[in-house]
C-alpha cells in the first residue's frame, strides 16, 4: 500500500488520474473498553481524521464513504452505521456532511446467513464432520461478502476520485488493479491493539477468588 502522507516522501503528481482509496482498519473493540479506555479511543479517531484531512490535501477531496455491515436504503445506512460503530460514525458523519457520500457495501441476504453461521461455530460443536459442514459454508460465504464489497467499490468509484473505506483489519477485500489504496493507521492504531490484547486477556484469567480456590484444591 501507499505510504504518501505517513512518511511524507511519496511525490503526489504519480496518483494524478487514478482512482485512489483510503483504508481504514477497524479493530474489534469490547464494549467494556470504552469506560476503560475511553481517552485512547478519543485520541486514536482524532489521530486518524487527522490523518485522512492530510491525505485529502494531497490526493483530493473524498466523494464516497465506503463502511462494512451496511446495507438497505440510503436513508437507513446512517442511522445503522450509529448502532454498529459509533466511534466511526461522528468522522463518517463530518464527511458527509462535507464532501463524500455514505454507501452500502453489503448483501444483506449473504451478511445475515454467514452470521448465522459463525453464531454455529462460535457455541461449539462436538460433531467434526457438522464442524467441517459449517466452516465450509462459513468461509465460502465470507469470499462472497469479500467480492460483493470489491465489486461494490469498483462500480462506484469513477476515474481521478477518492474513496474512503472503513474495514476489518484482517479483511479479505480484493481491490481492483487500478485502484491504489492508502493505509490510514496513525501510531495510536498499535497502541489501540494492544489495550485490546491486554483487555481481554484480564476479562479470560481467573479473579483473586478463583485462584484461592485452586490453590486450595491442590
Amino acid at each position: 500500500m501507499a505510504t504518501l502522507g505517513s512518511t511524507g516522501k511519496t511525490d503526489s503528481r504519480q496518483f494524478d488520474g487514478k482512482r485512489k482509496l483510503l483504508l481504514v482498519p477497524l479493530l474489534p473493540v469490547p464494549p467494556g473498553m470504552n469506560d476503560d479506555q475511553g481517552d485512547l479511543l478519543d485520541r486514536h479517531w482524532e489521530s486518524v481524521e487527522s490523518q485522512i484531512n492530510n491525505l485529502e490535501k494531497s490526493l483530493g477531496t473524498v466523494s464516497s464513504v465506503f463502511h462494512e455491515m451496511l446495507y438497505g436504503e440510503r436513508d437507513q445506512v446512517e442511522s445503522l452505521l450509529e448502532q454498529i460503530s459509533p466511534r466511526s460514525f461522528p468522522l463518517v458523519k463530518k464527511i458527509t456532511q462535507s464532501s463524500g457520500t455514505l454507501k452500502a457495501t453489503e448483501d444483506p441476504d449473504i451478511l445475515m446467513e454467514m452470521t448465522d453461521w459463525q453464531r454455529c461455530l462460535s457455541i461449539g460443536l462436538m460433531s467434526q464432520a457438522a464442524y467441517q459442514l459449517i466452516s465450509e459454508k462459513y468461509q465460502t460465504l465470507s469470499q462472497s461478502r469479500f467480492e460483493k464489497i470489491s465489486e461494490v467499490i469498483d462500480k462506484d468509484m469513477e476515474e481521478n476520485s477518492v474513496g474512503l473505506v472503513f474495514i476489518s483489519e484482517d479483511h479479505r477485500v480484493q481491490f481492483s488493479s487500478d485502484i491504489q489504496v492508502f493505509y490510514v493507521s496513525p501510531p495510536t492504531h498499535n497502541d489501540l491493539k494492544l489495550a485490546i490484547q491486554t483487555y481481554i486477556e484480564n476479562q479470560n484469567s481467573p479473579g483473586p477468588v478463583e485462584e484461592e480456590v485452586e490453590e486450595e484444591k491442590k
